[in-house]
């Protein structure tokens, strides 16, 4: 019998814990979502007392050395309530119609302190946290950028996006919608995606070009959310442009006599990877006409179509042909003027239909002739002309082969700066696009900064154009001196700009020049050392 009565006296225990447990769980607040919470760790002692956050104050009132704390809330300097809170403490204690809410982390109990445990300053590690305004929304912010400034049609357009999340609540809904404008998506965005507070979504868009294409196309990424103050949206767009299937040079020229030939070239190179059909359309200078043994001739060709040159009217000449990917075809033709002066050399024009878009490209180059007084002339030849002079700036095409080299001496000058170049026959002389130099320039530089242990002992600082071009092996500089200036023996630097660095090159001195082989083209002087200073001993000796 007394063994019936323990046990429904132990399930009789055991429901009213139950019940308790299920009580005391509908008196404790059900924790929001932990968005909601602006959270703020403190460690309160008897000299730190009180804290302050969102217009609310903390104050540790008593501490009873062993585990537990008196705290006191207020708000605006009314007193709210108090509350014990004891170490390690698992339950919140909420106040101020649940807005606030406290849990000790961490307070000192003097019985876990070492013998002298008496003499302790105690402190309480507290969580303060207060909840944020319902009010608070989302804020998203979205980024787009393409990976090149232009792209050829073989290209694969990739455009990174990041969506970021810079409120202080959760975005649980946002819906991406993804336009491209016609290109074809290999990879796009999600859907739908969350985004907590101060996170991130990254992700790279991929497109490829549709057969019929267009010169700009635009992505469009459209952002919709909800949150509690309604339904929001915006969108980001960035442009990606279509390279131009054609490249184009022209150059002519620069000087010629009455009724004498000048040669002019055309160069066009389709720059696609797709077979291209072009037609080229070049006019000549006023007063000008063509020569009648004019001929065209196809550089590096490979198509099987037809091409010649038509001369449809005594100004115009137009060529139609078909360019494969990254072919490249040269034209030349001779034209002649009896009107003396200079003559605006006018553009070429190449005209294309590549995936049903028409391009139309112009050269860039905007050449002068000028036509002298006619003299008595005679047509060059390998083996009467050795050496050639020529004017700084002036065209160096007629002594240059195709590859670059040079047929044979050339001395280019400029008088006026006393300046010269030296060309020996055999030397290569390419541009920066590997294509053989047209002119050499000589210039006067402005002056660059120089170290206080150099000065200059040339006339000028040189400029020598065009920069980046390849010589090979070498060309000699020349330069006059100043023959005012004494001090030790001059020496032709090269100026870095990158580096803002002088460069010793070295260097032959003769009488009042100076010269040295270069291999690039920058700016170039003369510079020496002051001279040292001589100072005389003299010792007396007494008769």
């Amino acid at each position: 019998m007394n063994r019936k009565m323990s046990r429904k006296n132990t399930l009789l225990a055991a429901a009213v814990f139950f019940i308790a447990l299920f009580l005391l769980g509908g008196l404790t607040p059900a924790s929001a979502n932990e968005d909601d919470w602006d959270n703020l760790t403190v460690t309160l002692g008897l000299e730190s007392s009180i804290v302050s956050k969102d217009g609310y104050s903390l104050e540790a009132l008593k501490f009873d050395g062993y585990g537990m704390v008196w705290v006191q809330v207020l708000k605006n300097d009314i007193v709210l309530g108090d509350a014990v809170l004891e170490n390690n403490s698992s339950n919140w204690c909420y106040m101020d119609s649940e807005n606030v809410r406290l849990k000790a982390y961490n307070v000192t109990d003097q019985r876990s302190l070492p013998m002298f445990g008496s003499l302790f300053s105690p402190k309480a590690e507290i969580i303060f946290e207060t909840k944020r305004n319902v009010e608070d929304n989302v804020i998203l912010e979205l980024d787009l950028e393409e990976d090149k400034d232009e792209y050829f049609l073989g290209d694969e357009v990739i455009v990174d996006m990041e969506l970021r999340n810079t409120g202080l609540v959760k975005a649980e809904k946002i819906n991406l919608e993804l336009d491209s404008d016609g290109l074809l998506v290999r990879k796009g965005c999600p859907e739908k995606i969350m985004l907590d507070k101060g996170s991130k979504k990254s992700c790279e868009l991929r497109f490829r070009f549709p057969e019929k294409i267009k010169e700009t196309y635009f992505v469009k990424v459209n952002v919709n959310w909800e949150d509690l103050s309604g339904e929001h949206s915006f969108s980001k767009t960035v442009e990606i442009d279509v390279d131009e299937p054609l490249t184009i040079y022209k150059n002519a020229g620069s000087e010629g006599f009455s009724g004498s030939p000048v040669y002019v070239t055309l160069s066009v190179k389709n720059t696609q990877d797709r077979e291209v059909n072009v037609r080229l359309l070049d006019l000549l200078p006023a007063t000008f006409s063509a020569v009648n043994n004019t001929s065209s001739e196809a550089v590096n060709n490979t198509s099987s179509e037809s091409e010649g040159l038509n001369s449809n009217s005594s100004s115009c000449l137009s060529w139609e042909f078909v360019l494969a990917p990254e072919e490249k075809k040269t034209f030349s033709y001779c034209i002649k003027s009896g009107q003396l002066g200079a003559h605006r050399v006018p553009q070429a024009h190449a005209y294309s239909n590549l995936c049903g878009q028409p391009y139309t490209k112009s050269s860039d180059s905007e050449n002068i002739i000028t036509i002298y007084k006619n003299i008595s002339y005679s047509p060059y030849s390998n083996e009467s002309l050795t050496e050639v002079t020529l004017k700084s700036g002036a065209d160096l095409t007629a002594y240059i082969d195709g590859n670059g080299y040079a047929l044979m001496d050339i001395w280019v000058k400029n008088d006026a700066l006393d300046a010269s170049i030296f060309i020996p026959e055999g030397s290569r002389l390419l541009d920066s696009k590997k294509e053989p130099l047209k002119a050499i320039t000589i210039t006067k530089a402005d002056q660059p900064p120089l170290p206080g242990t150099l000065y200059l002992m040339g006339k000028y600082y040189y400029g020598l154009e065009p920069e980046g071009a390849e010589i090979n092996p070498y060309v000699r500089f020349s330069m006059g001196l100043d023959s005012s200036i004494r001090g030790n023996f001059p020496s032709i630097y090269s100026y870095d700009e990158d580096a803002s660095t002088w460069t010793l090159v070295n260097s032959t001195p003769s009488e009042n020049r100076i010269s040295a082989r270069i291999t690039n083209f920058s700016v170039y002087a003369a510079l020496a050392e002051p001279p040292a200073g001589v100072k005389l001993h003299v010792n007396l000796v007494p008769p």
